[in-house]
């Protein structure tokens, strides 16, 4: 007997040009609040998003978004959509990709060089800072994700003179209803009501770069103090962001560094910090700065008693990003310069294995499948997605998303809070 594939799709109350994988089981796999996608989205900085389907690791889609720079972005916890903001000189515009039918459905106009969207918890929004100002204000984003209607705030900048990103990174506190942002041309923290475009500013003694929450707790990156020698060190700033404006500093934690590190203030430079899923633990990464990619430590540090439990340096150039697995008993340490991922045990602090591309270099970003079983790392200047099996940390399949450019960036499967905390420990009471 033969099938017709139209009327099957039709008696199901489907679109008979629905592609295969955004069918009913196929679109999204696991439980909890974030769905994590079959396909694994590989963000490329020449203006395409790849889809890899993580059951036979084969390109399933090449979905050109009309920008340049997009290297990140975020998915919304249904899975639906796709954002990724295009950063390159003379950009303005995020793109919103439909997740089911792998095509953009609107590109939405925000501001000078949009760099980092991070979608609400609640899925309804989706907060955007940029790299560039506009006015002499850096403008920071908020996207309905119903309507697609644009609203901004805009941070005033002292600093006129500052060059290089005006920020990098956000995060929503624990309410949903707040976003933490840094101004890098004044040192600062600055938190905005989303609702009501309210701001509240706390001065910082460098660049904030990164940002996690647990709870009321806010700990921020602070990526060395300023004026930069050879005496900086990282530092984790921390806020009781309870009353979020009215945040409070309470605290601060330092990094330590090898001799190799402080020999080059350049090679000073803190890059992401995380929370580990047992809430238990703070990793911390030292990269150095991007004229020297070449810090490679960690600092572990105990979140109640704010005791370092471990420095560790990894043998790697350019540390920046500390990828927690499904079942967090292992971090991933990704870098920028470098073609080697040291693996963490988190109950040993010990590295347990190295996975290396053997080529290639700035392997930055990782995105697991639902059950942990594989992992997949891009490989930037390689122009590849590795596909690592993770009972024994080999490399099983290498997946070009383009011939040339060294432009493969974030790989991402489902939502975050985080780049390193993904699914249903996204987000930390």
């Amino acid at each position: 007997m033969t099938i017709d594939r139209r009327r099957l799709l039709a008696a199901a109350g489907l679109s008979a040009t629905l592609p295969w994988w955004a069918l009913p089981g196929c679109a999204t796999l696991g439980t909890g609040r974030a769905a994590v996608h079959r396909m694994v989205f590989a963000l490329r900085g020449d203006g395409a998003v790849v889809a890899i389907d993580s059951e036979t690791d084969a390109v399933a889609a090449r979905i050109p978004t009309g920008g340049a720079g997009g290297t990140l972005g975020s998915l919304t916890p249904d899975g639906r959509w796709l954002y990724v903001a295009n950063n390159a000189a003379g950009q303005r515009t995020l793109v919103k990709i439909d997740t089911q039918s792998l095509r953009v459905a609107a590109t939405l106009e925000t501001g000078n060089r949009p760099k980092h969207p991070v979608v609400s918890p609640d899925g309804r929004r989706v907060a955007l800072n940029h790299s560039g100002v506009d006015g002499g204000k850096i403008r920071i984003a908020f996207v309905d994700v119903a309507t697609d209607r644009v609203r901004s705030a805009e941070i005033a900048v002292r600093n006129a003179q500052h060059a290089g990103d005006f920020s990098m990174h956000g995060a929503w506190l624990a309410d949903g209803r707040h976003y933490a942002i840094g101004n890098y041309a004044d040192n600062e923290v600055v938190v905005i009501d989303a609702e009501t475009l309210q701001q509240h500013v706390v001065a910082v003694e460098g660049n904030p770069h990164y940002f996690d929450v647990l709870g009321r707790q806010l700990w921020v990156t602070l990526e060395a103090g300023e004026p930069k020698s050879a005496q900086s060190r990282p530092v984790v700033a921390i806020f009781d962001a309870a009353n979020p404006m009215g945040l409070k500093r309470t605290g601060e934690v330092a990094m330590t560094l090898s001799a190799h590190e402080t020999a080059n203030p350049a090679r000073i430079e803190g890059h992401h910090g995380n929370f580990t899923p047992d809430r238990q633990r703070f990793l911390v990464c030292n990269r150095g700065a991007g004229s020297a990619l070449e810090g490679g430590s960690l600092d572990v540090f105990d979140v109640n008693t704010r005791q370092r439990l471990a420095h560790l340096e990894l043998g790697i150039k350019g540390a920046g990003h500390a990828y927690l697995t499904p079942d967090g008993r292992h971090a991933l340490v990704t870098q920028y310069n470098d073609t080697r991922v040291p693996v963490l045990d988190l109950q040993s602090l010990r590295v347990v294995a190295t996975i290396d591309a053997g080529g290639g270099g700035h392997l930055g970003h990782a995105a697991f499948t639902a059950d942990g079983r594989k992992v997949y790392l891009n490989n930037r200047k390689g122009d590849e997605v590795l596909v690592v099996d993770t009972s024994r940390w080999a490399i099983v399949k290498r997946v070009a998303t383009a011939t040339s450019g060294q432009a493969q960036a974030m790989v991402l499967n489902t939502y975050y809070g985080v780049f390193e905390r993904v699914g249903p420990q996204a987000l930390l009471a």
